[in-house]
Parts: structure tokens; C-alpha cells; sequence
């Protein structure tokens, strides 16, 4: 009997708290004694860095991580999409740009045009990168996913350069739509496209 991941709203949290909450979920998915979730969290400012962040990057308030990518920036104001999922397919590129297709649609129910990054690690919307993404992927388990500007204050990427890039390049679902849009808003439609991102899960074993 398939089951379909359960979607978690967990509000605004503390990154370390999601991390290891994303950690413990992703070994009980492992053992198949739990299905998929999707974690949906808004925290509070804190910068990560992936494997791929150069050495003079790291250091202060960066936080190292086991995802790919280089720096990036999360806080207030951005919804983050953590699926903790079998991968459908034995490809992480293939996964890397279903993720993308997921940020692109997206856009598209806010009458947006997205557009993939040459590399699948974001959307951009008129040249402006909107979603970022960065995974690392155990026993073909997703871990972390895609970071959605929703309505922030960018001025905390001007401290960086996120996922190796000009700060100048950052935006958000609010200024491309010229109007305020809310988490509530966004998570809502997650929930209607979340299906993108599931493959079958076969009943979880009783704990």
C-alpha cells in the first residue's frame, strides 16, 4: 500500500533544531519505519555553508553543512522546503532539476515565468534568483532542498556571495510580483504541487 509523505508545517524554527529533526527522519525513513515528510520552516537568520564553499568563506557565523553548494542565507521571510523522500530515480541530477521543475511551478501559480539555473542549484525570475537549491542525498534519501524568497529583507545577502553569486542577483517572490505575498500564501500552494516531488512509499513498519 503506497502512502504519499505527510507535509509538516513547523513555523519559524531554529536551523540546528530542523537539521537534526531532518537527520533522525531521513535514518527512520532509512529503516522504513516512517514515510516521507516534508518539512516546511521559516528560521530565524543564520548563514550555511555546502561542501563546495571556499575555505576564506567559512569561519564567524557560518554554520558548515553536509549539502552541496556553496553559501546562502536563510531568515525571515523565506519558506524553506526540506522533502524528505526517497529520490524517485537513482539520478541526483535528475532529482536536482525536479526540484527546479517544483520552484518553477511555483512561479507559475503566482502568473510568474521561472526559469531554470544552468547548474540546478535555482530559479530565477527576469534574471533574479528567487529559489535556491542544495541537497545531499544518503541511502538515495533526500536531505534539505529548496530555500524560497518570499518577502525578505535582502540586505543579509550583501554579506555574501550566495551560492557563489553577485548579491545584486537576489530578489524575492514579492518585489517580481509588486505586491506583498505571505508563507501562508506560498506553503499553500507547496501543498498542492507537493506531489512533484513524491515517489510510492510502501507502508511504513509499526514502531
Amino acid at each position: 500500500m503506497s502512502r504519499d509523505p505527510e507535509i509538516l508545517d513547523l513555523g519559524r524554527e531554529p536551523f540546528a533544531t530542523t537539521h537534526r529533526r531532518m537527520l533522525e527522519h531521513a535514518e527512520a525513513l532509512r529503516k522504513r519505519e516512517v514515510r516521507g515528510k516534508i518539512l516546511l520552516v521559516e528560521h530565524p537568520p543564520i548563514y550555511t555553508a555546502g561542501r563546495a564553499t571556499p575555505a576564506d568563506d567559512l569561519g564567524g557565523d557560518v554554520i558548515s553543512v553536509e549539502r552541496g553548494g556553496k553559501i546562502t542565507f536563510h531568515g525571515p521571510g523565506q519558506l524553506v522546503i526540506y522533502p524528505i523522500v526517497r529520490l524517485p530515480k537513482h539520478d541526483v541530477r535528475a532529482w536536482l532539476r525536479t526540484l527546479e521543475s517544483f520552484g518553477i511551478a511555483i512561479c507559475r501559480a503566482l502568473d510568474l515565468e521561472g526559469e531554470p539555473s544552468v547548474d540546478g542549484t535555482g530559479v530565477f525570475v527576469n534574471n533574479r534568483k528567487l529559489m535556491s537549491i542544495g541537497v545531499a542525498i544518503r541511502h538515495w534519501i533526500n536531505l534539505h532542498g529548496i530555500s524560497v524568497n518570499v518577502d525578505m529583507n535582502l540586505a543579509a545577502f550583501h554579506r555574501i556571495r550566495p551560492c557563489g553569486l553577485d548579491p545584486s542577483v537576489m530578489s524575492d517572490l514579492s518585489r517580481a510580483l509588486g505586491r506583498t505575498v505571505s508563507l501562508a500564501e506560498v506553503a499553500g500552494i507547496v501543498r498542492h504541487l507537493a506531489p512533484m516531488l513524491c515517489a510510492p512509499e510502501v507502508e511504513a513498519r509499526p514502531r
